[in-house]
């Protein structure tokens, strides 16, 4: 727990507020979080309040512009059964794109966004880009491996990674 900075108590409250702000024309309210020191009334945001704030803003503008949440994105990379990392290899995005889009400190791209609903939709799409980013892939059950996208193209069959 925190202390107030100008009297050092630790008699802190966590409260909400209801803000908004117009994002494209449109208004979008959200709520905030802040903490108030019950000794002096100090009103102050602590760092992961911050932190929090920026991803539920990020959260609404994303849900504004028709975006995967970061929720629905986790739970698209968890039904491919992919890791982060491997997410970040196949989809591109960059080393840590996945942890934040998941977190919600970053918005993926519109481009990203189709790219992940097109896997979720079509297993053939994600495992053409499996392929294609050098990712192995293996039949389930079986020892064949195909390494090129044509292979995995032409075989419709359940993947697996290894």
């Amino acid at each position: 727990m925190s202390s107030c900075k100008l009297c050092q108590s630790s008699d802190i409250s966590i409260l909400k507020a209801k803000d908004s702000f117009t994002y494209k024309g449109q208004e979008i309210e959200f709520e905030v979080e802040y903490s108030v020191c019950n000794s002096c009334q100090r009103e102050f945001i602590e760092s992961q309040q911050i932190q929090k704030n920026d991803a539920t803003i990020l959260s609404a503008k994303k849900c504004a512009d028709g975006l995967l949440s970061s929720e629905e994105i986790q739970a698209i990379r968890k039904n491919l059964g992919i890791t982060q990392e491997i997410a970040s290899k196949v989809f591109g995005g960059g080393e840590n794109a996945f942890s934040k889009y998941e977190s919600g400190k970053v918005a993926q791209s519109a481009a990203m966004d189709r790219l992940l609903r097109l896997a979720k939709e079509f297993p053939s799409v994600f495992h053409w880009l499996m392929a294609f980013s050098g990712c192995t892939v293996k039949l389930k059950d079986s020892s064949a491996v195909y390494d090129d996208c044509r292979s995995i193209a032409a075989n419709q069959e359940h993947y697996k990674i290894s």
